[in-house]
Protein backbone atom coordinates (compact mmCIF):
# COMPACT_ATOMS: atom_id res chain seq x y z
CA UNK A 1 0.00 0.00 0.00
CA UNK A 2 1.86 3.63 -0.96
CA UNK A 3 2.53 5.83 1.46
CA UNK A 4 1.26 9.33 2.10
CA UNK A 5 2.36 11.61 -0.85
CA UNK A 6 4.91 14.26 -0.43
CA UNK A 7 3.81 17.85 -0.86
CA UNK A 8 6.77 20.55 -1.75
CA UNK A 9 6.55 21.45 1.41
CA UNK A 10 7.54 18.12 3.10
CA UNK A 11 11.05 17.40 1.57
CA UNK A 12 12.01 20.95 2.43
CA UNK A 13 14.80 21.95 5.24
CA UNK A 14 13.19 22.18 8.98
CA UNK A 15 12.16 25.21 10.31
CA UNK A 16 15.03 26.78 12.70
CA UNK A 17 14.39 28.14 15.52
CA UNK A 18 16.76 29.60 17.30
CA UNK A 19 16.38 30.23 21.25
CA UNK A 20 17.97 31.90 24.04
CA UNK A 21 17.57 30.49 27.74
CA UNK A 22 18.85 32.70 30.74
CA UNK A 23 18.17 32.59 34.43
CA UNK A 24 20.40 32.81 37.52
CA UNK A 25 22.09 29.86 38.90
CA UNK A 26 19.16 27.40 40.47
CA UNK A 27 16.90 28.65 38.79
CA UNK A 28 16.03 25.57 37.24
CA UNK A 29 17.39 25.84 33.36
CA UNK A 30 18.94 21.86 34.43
CA UNK A 31 16.01 20.40 35.16
CA UNK A 32 13.72 22.20 32.33
CA UNK A 33 15.69 20.97 29.45
CA UNK A 34 15.48 17.14 30.54
CA UNK A 35 12.09 17.69 31.85
CA UNK A 36 11.17 19.28 28.08
CA UNK A 37 13.00 16.61 26.04
CA UNK A 38 12.07 13.60 28.20
CA UNK A 39 8.39 14.86 27.93
CA UNK A 40 7.96 15.06 24.35
CA UNK A 41 10.21 11.60 23.98
CA UNK A 42 6.67 9.82 25.16
CA UNK A 43 4.14 7.58 22.89
CA UNK A 44 1.32 8.87 25.15
CA UNK A 45 2.79 12.69 24.03
CA UNK A 46 3.33 11.75 20.23
CA UNK A 47 -0.47 10.36 20.32
CA UNK A 48 -2.04 13.29 21.96
CA UNK A 49 0.07 16.01 20.17
CA UNK A 50 0.54 14.21 17.03
CA UNK A 51 4.59 14.80 16.87
CA UNK A 52 7.29 13.72 18.94
CA UNK A 53 10.93 15.65 19.73
CA UNK A 54 14.43 14.28 18.57
CA UNK A 55 17.71 15.47 19.67
CA UNK A 56 20.09 15.87 16.25
CA UNK A 57 23.31 14.46 19.12
CA UNK A 58 22.04 11.15 20.13
CA UNK A 59 24.71 11.21 22.69
CA UNK A 60 23.03 14.65 24.12
CA UNK A 61 19.78 13.03 23.54
CA UNK A 62 20.62 9.90 25.88
CA UNK A 63 22.08 12.69 28.52
CA UNK A 64 19.18 14.51 28.98
CA UNK A 65 17.24 11.24 29.22
CA UNK A 66 19.60 9.95 32.21
CA UNK A 67 19.35 13.42 34.01
CA UNK A 68 15.57 12.94 34.17
CA UNK A 69 15.67 9.12 35.09
CA UNK A 70 18.29 10.53 38.02
CA UNK A 71 15.19 13.30 39.06
CA UNK A 72 13.23 10.10 39.01
CA UNK A 73 14.96 8.56 41.62
CA UNK A 74 15.27 12.13 43.52
CA UNK A 75 18.69 13.48 42.37
CA UNK A 76 18.80 16.54 41.19
CA UNK A 77 21.33 17.78 38.97
CA UNK A 78 23.98 20.18 39.61
CA UNK A 79 23.41 23.28 37.43
CA UNK A 80 25.43 23.76 34.51
CA UNK A 81 28.64 25.82 34.61
CA UNK A 82 29.05 25.86 30.74
CA UNK A 83 27.36 27.36 27.53
CA UNK A 84 25.91 24.30 25.65
CA UNK A 85 23.79 24.30 22.53
CA UNK A 86 21.31 21.80 21.67
CA UNK A 87 19.31 20.96 18.51
CA UNK A 88 15.62 19.27 18.61
CA UNK A 89 14.41 18.13 15.46
CA UNK A 90 10.41 17.91 15.67
CA UNK A 91 8.52 15.58 13.36
CA UNK A 92 5.18 14.62 12.56
CA UNK A 93 3.57 11.74 14.07
CA UNK A 94 4.33 8.56 11.52
CA UNK A 95 6.53 10.92 9.16
CA UNK A 96 10.08 10.61 8.72
CA UNK A 97 10.76 14.16 7.88
CA UNK A 98 11.76 16.66 10.39
CA UNK A 99 9.21 20.24 10.26
CA UNK A 100 10.70 21.83 12.62
CA UNK A 101 14.48 21.79 13.94
CA UNK A 102 15.03 24.30 17.48
CA UNK A 103 18.33 25.29 18.48
CA UNK A 104 18.80 25.76 22.11
CA UNK A 105 21.30 28.02 23.84
CA UNK A 106 21.57 26.97 27.24
CA UNK A 107 23.90 30.32 29.09
CA UNK A 108 24.98 29.66 32.51
CA UNK A 109 23.58 31.63 35.62
CA UNK A 110 27.15 32.04 36.61
CA UNK A 111 27.98 34.29 33.25
CA UNK A 112 25.14 36.70 34.81
CA UNK A 113 26.88 36.74 38.09
CA UNK A 114 30.75 36.08 38.59
CA UNK A 115 33.53 36.87 36.31
CA UNK A 116 35.23 34.60 33.91
CA UNK A 117 37.95 32.00 35.98
CA UNK A 118 40.38 32.33 33.19
CA UNK A 119 40.74 33.14 29.63
CA UNK A 120 39.12 30.35 28.20
CA UNK A 121 36.08 30.77 30.11
CA UNK A 122 36.26 34.52 28.66
CA UNK A 123 36.67 33.16 25.24
CA UNK A 124 33.84 30.64 25.62
CA UNK A 125 31.80 33.78 27.05
CA UNK A 126 32.17 35.80 23.91
CA UNK A 127 31.19 32.82 21.06
CA UNK A 128 28.21 32.22 23.26
CA UNK A 129 26.99 35.40 23.70
CA UNK A 130 27.60 36.32 19.62
CA UNK A 131 25.43 33.12 19.38
CA UNK A 132 22.69 35.63 20.67
CA UNK A 133 22.76 37.28 17.30
CA UNK A 134 21.45 34.47 15.81
CA UNK A 135 18.17 34.10 18.67
CA UNK A 136 14.72 34.96 17.57
CA UNK A 137 13.39 34.23 20.81
CA UNK A 138 15.05 34.83 24.73
CA UNK A 139 13.53 33.01 27.52
CA UNK A 140 14.69 34.81 30.80
CA UNK A 141 13.62 31.76 33.79
CA UNK A 142 12.36 33.44 37.09
CA UNK A 143 13.01 30.97 40.14
CA UNK A 144 9.19 30.18 41.65
CA UNK A 145 10.53 29.25 44.43
CA UNK A 146 12.69 32.84 45.15
CA UNK A 147 9.58 34.48 43.89
CA UNK A 148 7.34 32.12 45.92
CA UNK A 149 9.61 33.27 49.72
CA UNK A 150 10.20 36.86 48.23
CA UNK A 151 7.99 38.23 46.66
CA UNK A 152 7.55 41.69 44.52
CA UNK A 153 11.30 42.11 45.60
CA UNK A 154 12.44 38.78 43.76
CA UNK A 155 10.88 40.07 40.51
CA UNK A 156 12.48 43.73 40.87
CA UNK A 157 15.59 42.03 41.52
CA UNK A 158 16.04 40.04 38.81
CA UNK A 159 15.00 43.11 36.10
CA UNK A 160 17.63 45.17 37.64
CA UNK A 161 20.35 42.91 37.48
CA UNK A 162 19.42 41.47 34.65
CA UNK A 163 19.38 44.30 33.11
CA UNK A 164 22.54 45.63 34.49
CA UNK A 165 24.92 42.48 33.38
CA UNK A 166 23.19 43.19 30.05
CA UNK A 167 24.37 46.60 29.74
CA UNK A 168 27.81 45.26 31.22
CA UNK A 169 28.34 42.48 28.53
CA UNK A 170 26.81 44.44 25.93
CA UNK A 171 30.03 47.34 26.62
CA UNK A 172 32.26 44.94 27.40
CA UNK A 173 32.16 43.20 24.07
CA UNK A 174 31.91 46.24 22.20
CA UNK A 175 35.53 47.50 23.97
CA UNK A 176 36.95 44.03 22.24
CA UNK A 177 35.18 44.76 18.73
CA UNK A 178 32.35 42.30 19.27
CA UNK A 179 29.18 43.81 18.69
CA UNK A 180 25.89 41.21 21.26
CA UNK A 181 22.50 41.35 19.87
CA UNK A 182 19.73 40.14 22.03
CA UNK A 183 17.09 38.51 21.05
CA UNK A 184 14.18 40.92 20.01
CA UNK A 185 11.03 38.72 20.90
CA UNK A 186 11.13 37.44 24.85
CA UNK A 187 8.73 35.24 27.43
CA UNK A 188 9.23 35.93 30.94
CA UNK A 189 8.79 32.33 32.44
CA UNK A 190 8.22 31.16 35.95
CA UNK A 191 9.81 28.52 37.18
CA UNK A 192 8.64 25.54 40.07
CA UNK A 193 5.30 26.05 39.24
CA UNK A 194 4.06 23.69 41.31
CA UNK A 195 5.03 25.60 44.17
CA UNK A 196 1.69 28.08 43.44
CA UNK A 197 -1.74 26.98 43.67
CA UNK A 198 -3.70 24.78 41.14
CA UNK A 199 -5.58 27.34 40.02
CA UNK A 200 -2.61 29.76 39.38
CA UNK A 201 -1.90 30.74 36.02
CA UNK A 202 0.20 32.72 33.26
CA UNK A 203 -2.26 35.10 33.63
CA UNK A 204 -2.10 35.71 37.07
CA UNK A 205 1.58 36.05 36.91
CA UNK A 206 1.50 38.78 34.14
CA UNK A 207 -1.05 40.30 36.03
CA UNK A 208 1.49 40.67 39.27
CA UNK A 209 4.62 41.90 37.63
CA UNK A 210 3.11 44.42 35.56
CA UNK A 211 0.95 45.55 39.09
CA UNK A 212 4.23 45.43 40.83
CA UNK A 213 7.49 45.79 38.93
CA UNK A 214 6.34 47.63 35.84
CA UNK A 215 9.32 50.58 36.41
CA UNK A 216 11.97 47.36 36.64
CA UNK A 217 10.24 45.75 33.36
CA UNK A 218 10.41 49.16 31.44
CA UNK A 219 14.25 49.98 32.32
CA UNK A 220 15.17 45.93 31.01
CA UNK A 221 12.79 46.41 27.69
CA UNK A 222 15.20 49.61 27.46
CA UNK A 223 18.59 47.96 27.80
CA UNK A 224 17.56 44.87 25.52
CA UNK A 225 15.99 47.14 22.90
CA UNK A 226 12.98 45.58 23.11
CA UNK A 227 9.99 47.70 24.21
CA UNK A 228 7.39 46.49 21.65
CA UNK A 229 8.25 42.74 22.47
CA UNK A 230 9.85 41.92 26.37
CA UNK A 231 6.74 41.93 29.11
CA UNK A 232 3.75 40.54 27.16
CA UNK A 233 4.18 37.03 27.15
CA UNK A 234 4.33 35.17 30.19
CA UNK A 235 4.78 31.20 31.09
CA UNK A 236 3.88 28.95 33.86
CA UNK A 237 6.92 26.28 33.59
CA UNK A 238 6.90 23.35 36.39
CA UNK A 239 9.59 20.50 35.17
CA UNK A 240 8.60 18.02 37.64
CA UNK A 241 7.05 17.97 40.74
CA UNK A 242 8.54 16.38 43.35
CA UNK A 243 7.22 16.91 47.05
CA UNK A 244 9.57 15.35 50.06
CA UNK A 245 10.02 11.32 49.90
CA UNK A 246 7.62 11.55 46.81
CA UNK A 247 8.43 9.69 43.62
CA UNK A 248 9.12 12.10 40.74
CA UNK A 249 6.06 11.85 38.48
CA UNK A 250 6.98 13.13 34.50
CA UNK A 251 3.10 13.85 34.33
CA UNK A 252 3.31 15.89 37.15
CA UNK A 253 5.05 18.92 34.48
CA UNK A 254 3.40 22.01 33.19
CA UNK A 255 4.45 24.12 30.53
CA UNK A 256 7.39 22.10 29.12
CA UNK A 257 4.56 20.65 26.40
CA UNK A 258 3.62 24.20 25.40
CA UNK A 259 7.38 25.90 25.51
CA UNK A 260 8.13 24.69 21.51
CA UNK A 261 4.37 26.21 20.50
CA UNK A 262 5.32 29.27 22.25
CA UNK A 263 8.51 29.83 20.95
CA UNK A 264 6.93 29.49 17.46
CA UNK A 265 4.55 31.78 17.87
CA UNK A 266 6.89 34.84 19.44
CA UNK A 267 9.33 33.95 16.45
CA UNK A 268 6.51 34.73 13.65
CA UNK A 269 5.29 37.53 15.22
CA UNK A 270 8.74 39.32 15.41
CA UNK A 271 8.86 38.16 11.72
CA UNK A 272 5.87 40.06 11.29
CA UNK A 273 6.64 43.31 13.66
CA UNK A 274 9.88 43.38 11.85
CA UNK A 275 8.23 43.43 8.33
CA UNK A 276 5.34 45.99 9.05
CA UNK A 277 7.91 48.19 10.37
CA UNK A 278 9.83 47.90 7.55
CA UNK A 279 6.96 48.01 5.27
CA UNK A 280 5.50 51.60 7.43
CA UNK A 281 2.15 50.98 6.56
CA UNK A 282 0.67 49.14 9.57
CA UNK A 283 -2.27 51.52 11.24
CA UNK A 284 -2.72 51.98 14.91
CA UNK A 285 -5.73 49.51 14.95
CA UNK A 286 -4.43 46.57 12.96
CA UNK A 287 -4.45 43.54 14.86
CA UNK A 288 -1.50 41.24 14.63
CA UNK A 289 -3.77 38.42 12.98
CA UNK A 290 -4.79 41.32 10.66
CA UNK A 291 -0.92 42.18 9.70
CA UNK A 292 -0.38 38.62 8.89
CA UNK A 293 -3.41 38.60 6.29
CA UNK A 294 -1.82 41.70 4.70
CA UNK A 295 1.76 39.91 5.10
CA UNK A 296 0.17 36.58 2.73
CA UNK A 297 -0.31 39.29 -0.06
CA UNK A 298 3.30 39.55 -0.68
CA UNK A 299 4.38 36.50 0.91
CA UNK A 300 7.01 35.54 -2.31
CA UNK A 301 9.30 38.95 -1.97
CA UNK A 302 8.23 38.81 1.90
CA UNK A 303 11.92 38.06 2.52
CA UNK A 304 13.18 40.88 1.14
CA UNK A 305 11.91 43.12 4.29
CA UNK A 306 13.34 40.77 7.04
CA UNK A 307 16.32 40.10 8.64
CA UNK A 308 17.90 36.88 8.00
CA UNK A 309 16.89 35.59 11.59
CA UNK A 310 13.76 36.06 11.07
CA UNK A 311 13.31 35.41 7.17
CA UNK A 312 12.29 31.86 8.26
CA UNK A 313 8.47 33.36 8.40
CA UNK A 314 7.86 33.03 4.60
CA UNK A 315 8.32 29.59 5.11
CA UNK A 316 5.10 29.57 7.20
CA UNK A 317 3.31 31.59 6.11
CA UNK A 318 3.48 29.65 2.40
CA UNK A 319 2.75 26.58 4.05
CA UNK A 320 -0.10 26.72 6.47
CA UNK A 321 -3.27 28.59 6.50
CA UNK A 322 -3.31 31.87 8.56
CA UNK A 323 -6.64 31.26 9.88
CA UNK A 324 -5.21 28.79 11.85
CA UNK A 325 -3.08 31.04 13.60
CA UNK A 326 -5.95 33.04 14.42
CA UNK A 327 -9.46 31.95 14.26
CA UNK A 328 -9.79 28.00 14.27
CA UNK A 329 -11.35 25.92 17.42
CA UNK A 330 -9.12 23.58 18.61
CA UNK A 331 -11.40 20.73 17.55
CA UNK A 332 -10.97 21.70 13.47
CA UNK A 333 -7.31 22.44 14.52
CA UNK A 334 -6.87 18.74 15.36
CA UNK A 335 -8.53 17.33 12.24
CA UNK A 336 -6.44 19.63 9.64
CA UNK A 337 -3.09 18.38 11.33
CA UNK A 338 -4.39 14.80 11.17
CA UNK A 339 -5.45 15.21 7.23
CA UNK A 340 -1.78 17.15 7.22
CA UNK A 341 -0.50 13.55 8.06
CA UNK A 342 -2.10 11.66 5.88
CA UNK A 343 -1.45 13.90 2.77
CA UNK A 344 2.20 14.21 4.16
CA UNK A 345 2.56 17.49 4.99
CA UNK A 346 5.36 18.00 7.65
CA UNK A 347 5.18 21.92 8.00
CA UNK A 348 1.46 22.00 8.09
CA UNK A 349 0.93 18.79 10.51
CA UNK A 350 3.73 20.20 13.13
CA UNK A 351 3.23 23.91 13.12
CA UNK A 352 -0.95 23.10 13.55
CA UNK A 353 -0.21 20.48 16.76
CA UNK A 354 1.95 23.42 18.20
CA UNK A 355 -1.16 25.88 17.60
CA UNK A 356 -3.41 23.50 19.21
CA UNK A 357 -1.11 22.84 22.10
CA UNK A 358 -1.57 26.56 23.03
CA UNK A 359 -5.58 26.58 22.99
CA UNK A 360 -5.91 22.97 24.90
CA UNK A 361 -6.37 23.42 29.25
CA UNK A 362 -2.67 23.01 29.66
CA UNK A 363 -1.77 25.84 27.53
CA UNK A 364 -4.31 28.09 28.31
CA UNK A 365 -2.90 27.86 32.31
CA UNK A 366 0.80 28.22 30.90
CA UNK A 367 0.41 30.80 28.90
CA UNK A 368 -0.52 34.05 28.53
CA UNK A 369 -0.19 36.86 26.34
CA UNK A 370 -1.29 40.50 27.49
CA UNK A 371 -1.32 42.18 24.66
Amino acid sequence: MPGPALSYASVMPPLDLHVALFGASGAGKTVLLAAFYRAQTQPSFQQEYAYKIQAVNKAQGNQLLGRFYRLEEGRFPDGSTRFDEYEFDFFPRDLPEPAVRIHWYDYPGRWWEDEPVDADEREAMRQGLLRLGMSQVGILLADGAKYRAEGTGYIRWLFEHFADECDRLRRASAATGDEVSFPREWILALSKADLFPPDYGARDFEREVCRDADDQLAKLCSVLRAEHAFGHRFMLLSSVAAPAGAEVDPRTSLGVRTLAPAILVSTVEGAVREAQAARKERSAGETFFQGLRDLVQFVDSLDDFLPKRYQIVSKILRFISIKDFATTRLDRLKRTREDAIRKGDTFTAVLTAMVAALRDDEGARAYHQNQ
